[in-house]
């Protein structure tokens, strides 16, 4: 599997989902349980979370159309940048719908991570799962 897609839809405008996407404050709120920091919001940028369980991870971000797309390439747990061989890029659709935003999130390219197949189809299948949870968390930090 080299790509999984989750979508997602929540009772928020876009610019608040936008919002609790990128900014830090948010990111750290909802996505990592130990913090997050936002260097800026341009392609270059750096995104840093942090899990008590799992450490940091460490994202570039690729491009930025705002309230519309947001995307990063991230190394989560397999290195601390980013790089060829160990990074996957996510990338975040906002859809305005009647009364919400349906969010979708797809993450791509763990085939050419450097790690056996049985490696990165558990690392895919690990963030499926994972990013099941954190959309649950996302729309319940918006919703409440």
């Amino acid at each position: 599997m080299d790509r999984i897609e989750r979508d997602v839809l929540i009772n928020a405008s876009p610019r608040r989902v936008w919002a609790a996407l990128t900014s830090a404050e948010h990111l750290g709120t909802w996505f990592g349980d130990a913090g997050a920091t936002v260097s800026a919001l341009e392609p270059g940028g750096e995104v840093t979370l942090t899990w008590a369980e799992h450490g940091t991870g460490r994202a570039i971000i690729e491009k930025v159309e705002p309230e519309s797309f947001f995307s990063w390439r991230w190394s989560g747990p397999l290195g601390p940048d980013p790089v060829p061989g160990n990074a996957t890029l996510v990338e975040f659709t906002l859809t305005p719908t009647d009364g919400g935003t349906l969010l979708q999130v797809v993450e791509s390219g763990f085939t050419g991570l450097d790690l056996p197949s049985e490696g990165q189809e558990k690392y895919a299948s690990g963030n499926f799962g994972g990013w099941g949870h954190e959309l649950d968390e996302l729309r319940e930090y918006l919703e409440t």
